[in-house]
């Protein structure tokens, strides 16, 4: 051994596959470069200690003198001792380590007395002028960020990638290339030009917070030669795919032999086949046959997988590949008995069987899958006929750091609560399985592999996701994709065509968006995709339903493609579940395989504080189809999230929106949006809890029930009637309604809703949209009418008449921002179009007495009256409370909803006073006595239960005392 107080030049030498030479050279304080056969990759490798919030340094091993560093060699080994002095007085220990196949930079940071700190950061620098938009970096984990270090700095996207990989790679063309395994808490990969320099940076990262005296801060890194193009083929591994073994089965084995009736068997397979893209059943199918105890066949797809396992390190998730990847079948069986399995796999060389295996069903407590109920369709109930009244929220996508550990917590709180529903997306976030591979500007989360191709990182990870969902009670609804994927653009910048594989400059088969729909490979690709949705995830019942698309549009074309596609999924899905999409239509909606009807519903800009009209109206709008009615999507505000309106938490937005789902008729509640940001942080579950309770008193599947209509709420006359102004939103944001004339009543309800917000002029192509809508008004007294006008697209003219003469006619145009009379305005890419949101009162002076307003837009393209406001319209002999209910032979569910109770009243304005002394006057069909049970809605109990006779057709209640709202079960007195 011996101490060396000068500088060096420490050289290593490693031989990768193909010749290629890792060189380490360190000078006399240990800070390192790094080539590879000739390349220089990282410089400046060293050491620095980061003050809180990387307000300066507390040490930098670049800036210790040489001179005061001991240089140690030992075998293989070189040591160098570096002191550390104020403000961190202390001792660096780097090791360099040769091995037959790396260099391992093994460093101790040991501080003698304690310190608060932000990181300590080994960081290495990858000059511009080398590397930039040359050298390839791929990391190493199951997401597998790749790309080419860019040629110009990105300013909004200079984080590369990084994470908790197992390696980081980087390769120059033609060059062997650096592999670097660290040992410390995160990587990270970044473009120093963010700052002016004129390198790019690789860092590892290690520990954080306070450290103790003497206590050692150990970290390091391998380094490797690799051949070139070898990066790539590890970052592959497991998820690629291929084989040209002759077709054979060589094992076939169930995981058990006895499962509960809906529980899940298990058949693991190794296949040997000629393929080279295992999820293309055209290349290579995997499929069993199962014989049930009634004799039936039952055909059952297999897929493709990959194990992985969960690592949680450091605050954050990685997936690590656990075994080798292969061919699985899952399968659920419906009935009790024994069944036989017989395993077959086909490739272009033809088909071959395996033995036969068997299991036993044992019957279980699972009530099996969601279905529609026969008895009262617009309900569900489960198979083994009991009722599900869906209770839940949307929670579509997790934070990239802890995935799985985010739907622990939100599908265990929502569980907890009550909650038995939650809608996912599948687009290409962390559970998705197609999309274009990185480097791509709209890149998704996981290790995508292109079209026709799934990552099976995501796939383990929903996997995961619909564990967790099964242990909480809560069924899962997949949305497989959303409208972004097929625009550019957008309000939240959702626009993704750039990326998208099916798009022909991804090498995908569509020119256009709209070639999606028609183009016959197209549609085959998205078909094979349902076959593997359908083949991993179908045996559960915690699946809810399968839904095709997010807001998607509908129009001919894709009319036609969703009844394709439902039709196939009810064929190749041996358990036949629940199927619908977003939006609508009445076309789709009539569509026998699909299975249930949905909406979305927001504000703008807490525009609505009270939705409970348009939740009934859309709600009734639906009803008409003969199927159940979700509204799968809510919230106060479509910009911004709940949590801005209501900064406390109360929840009463996500409260009436509950109550008034399950009262107007629908088969499960409205389905908050803004899951990570206010509902989980702010604990809002709780508002589900006593939903729950009351859905579960209601035997909703076997009970046919319709929307009550003319329920009137009365209160005792106190002094002469007056009347106060009255605001009616718009319900309908797109399309036509089933109606376009309204009548305000008194009571301040309309009849003929719900009412349509979007105008379109006569002269549009399409004809989705109402020209005009005509108000029949009973003014109380003259006064001056306001329409509020909301979104314009590229032109509109509004034309008011009363009576049939015009009072208004107005252009209204668009254009940039600050340019025009419009508060605001955006242009919208892919259309090449402006739209301006005017946001104005428009006012109508309307003589008093009877009179029709209409509304119109005369031409140009479409225009949004987002509200009329009526003043002095609502008479004070009616409350300001609103009554809804369902009602059937021997069962009646009420919810009386005082108006003023909504999200405004916490953030804005005092809660409303106690209400008493109320009679409602509900349409009865028998004059049998009924037992109404009233319900606390904020607690999930029964506070009174009353006995009532109808008289003339009519059941008279009185509704004990209440705050907010209250809700009632109404059966027959037995």
């Amino acid at each position: 051994m011996r101490t060396v107080a000068l500088t060096v030049a420490l050289s290593c030498l490693l031989v990768a596959p193909a010749g290629a030479q890792v060189v380490v050279e360190a000078d006399g304080r240990g800070v390192a470069s790094v080539s590879v056969g000739g390349t220089p990759y990282l410089t400046d490798l060293g050491v620095t200690v980061v003050k809180p919030g990387w307000s300066g340094e507390l040490a930098n091993q670049r800036k210790v003198d040489p001179a005061e560093v001991s240089i140690r060699e030992e075998g293989a080994t070189t040591t160098y001792i570096v002191p550390l002095r104020d403000p961190l007085p202390g001792v660096l220990i780097e090791r360099v380590v040769r091995k037959p196949d790396e260099v391992r930079l093994e460093f101790e940071v040991i501080p003698d007395d304690g310190a608060e700190l932000e990181a300590v950061v080994l960081g290495g620098a990858l000059a511009t002028a080398e590397h930039a938009g040359k050298t390839a970096y791929l990391i190493g984990d199951a997401a597998g960020d790749r790309g080419t270090l860019p040629a110009r700095l990105d300013a909004d996207h200079y984080i590369l990638g990084g994470g908790q990989p197992d390696w980081v790679g980087l390769e120059r063309p033609g060059a062997g290339g650096l592999r670097v395994d660290p040992r410390g808490d995160r990587i990270q990969l970044q473009d120093d030009r963010k700052w002016g320099s004129d390198h790019f940076r690789l860092m590892l990262l290690a520990s954080g917070g306070e450290v103790l005296p003497r206590k050692p801060i150990q970290f390091g890194v391998a380094l490797r030669a690799e051949e070139p193009g070898g990066l790539a083929k590890q970052a592959q591994a497991g998820a690629a795919g291929a084989d040209a073994r002759p077709l054979a089965i060589a094992s076939a084995r169930l995981d058990r032999d006895r499962v509960d009736v809906f529980g899940t068997v298990t058949l693991d397979a190794d296949v040997h086949a000629r393929y080279d893209n295992p999820f293309d059943p055209e290349q290579v199918a995997v499929d069993a046959e199962v014989t049930t105890p009634d004799g039936r066949k039952v055909d059952v797809p297999g897929y493709y997988h990959a194990p992985f396992r969960l690592e949680r390190r450091d605050g954050g998730e990685s997936l690590k590949p656990d075994g080798a990847p292969g061919f699985r079948v899952r399968y659920a069986p419906t009935a009790a008995g024994p069944h036989s399995v017989v395993l077959r796999a086909k490739d272009a060389t033809g088909v071959v069987r395996s033995a036969s295996l068997a299991f036993e069903a044992v019957p279980s407590k699972s009530p099996g899958f969601v279905r529609r109920s026969e008895r009262a369709p617009q309900y569900f109930r489960m198979d083994d006929g009991s009722s599900y009244f869906a209770v839940g929220e949307n929670v579509c996508w997790s934070g990239w750091r802890t995935p799985v550990g985010d739907y622990e917590a939100w599908l265990g709180a929502l569980g907890k609560a009550g909650g038995n529903w939650a809608r996912l997306w599948l687009a290409f976030n962390e559970k998705g399985l197609e999309w274009t591979p990185k480097p791509t500007p709209k890149a998704g989360i996981g290790s995508y592999q292109g079209l026709g191709r799934y990552a099976l990182d995501n796939a383990w990870r929903l996997d995961e996701v619909l564990r967790i969902a099964e242990a909480n009670g809560v069924r899962l609804m997949y949305c497989i994709g959303t409208y972004g994927e097929f625009k550019d653009g957008g309000f939240f910048n959702e626009g993704s065509w750039v990326s998208n594989p099916y798009n022909a400059r991804n090498g995908g088969p569509c020119a256009k968006p709209e070639d999606f729909w028609t183009d016959p490979t197209a549609r085959k690709l998205y078909k094979q995709r349902l076959r593997y949705l359908v083949a991993r995830w179908g045996h559960s019942p915690f699946v809810f339903a399968w839904e095709f698309w997010n807001e998607v549009e509908p129009n001919p074309a894709v009319q036609a493609w969703t009844a394709e596609m439902a039709a196939y999924l009810k064929e190749i899905d041996p358990n036949r579940r629940l199927v619908s999409t977003s939006y609508g239509s009445p076309a789709i909606w009539n569509d026998r395989n699909v299975d249930f009807t949905m909406t979305h519903m927001y504000g703008t800009a807490g525009n609505v504080s009270d939705f409970t009209g348009r939740i009934a109206s859309d709600t009734h709008a639906h009803l008409k189809f003969g199927k159940p009615y979700i509204l799968a999507e809510f919230g106060i505000d479509w910009q911004t999230g709940d949590q801005k309106w209501d900064p406390k938490g109360v929840g009463l937005n996500m409260h009436n929106g509950a109550w008034a789902a399950l009262a107007s008729g629908g088969a499960g509640t409205a389905m908050l949006w803004y899951w990570d940001s206010y509902v989980h942080p702010k604990d809002v579950y709780r508002v589900l809890a006593p939903v729950r309770k009351f859905a579960d008193a209601v035997d909703w599947a076997r009970t046919p029930m319709k929307p009550i209509d003319g329920i009137a709420v009365e209160a005792p006359a106190d002094g002469p009637e007056t009347f106060a102004d009255v605001t009616i939103p718009a319900a309908v944001d797109w399309g036509k309604t089933p109606s376009n004339r309204y009548r305000p009543l008194r009571d301040g309800t309309v009849q003929g809703g719900p009412i349509a917000m979007t105008l379109g002029s006569p002269t549009r192509a399409t004809g989705e949209l109402h020209s005009e809508v005509v108000w029949t008004l009973d003014m109380p007294k003259a006064g001056a009418v306001k329409l509020r006008i909301g979104e314009v697209s590229v032109a509109a003219r509004l034309q008011v008449s009363v009576d049939g003469r015009r009072v208004v006619d107005r252009p209204l145009v668009t254009g940039e921002p600050g340019k025009g009379p419009w508060k605001s305005s955006r242009f919208v890419e892919p259309y090449k179009i402006w739209l301006a949101d005017y946001d104005e009162d428009v006012a109508v002076d309307v003589p008093a007495g009877r009179h029709e307003l209409t509304v119109a837009n005369a031409e140009g393209d479409w225009m949004r009256v987002r509200s009329i406001a009526l003043p002095s319209y609502r008479s004070s002999r009616f409350p300001d409370v609103d009554a809804i209910g369902v009602a059937g032979d021997d069962l009646m569910v009420l919810w009386i909803h005082d108006r003023r109770s909504t999200w405004r009243d916490p953030y804005d304005g005092p809660a409303p006073p106690r209400r008493e002394g109320l009679t409602l006057a509900v349409p009865a069909a028998s004059a049998d006595v009924r037992r109404v049970e009233w319900w606390d809605t904020f607690k999930g109990t029964i506070v009174r239960t009353d006995e009532a006779r109808p008289e003339s057709g009519t059941l008279r209640l009185s509704p004990p005392p209440f705050e907010r709202d209250l809700a009632a079960r109404v059966v027959r007195a037995r």
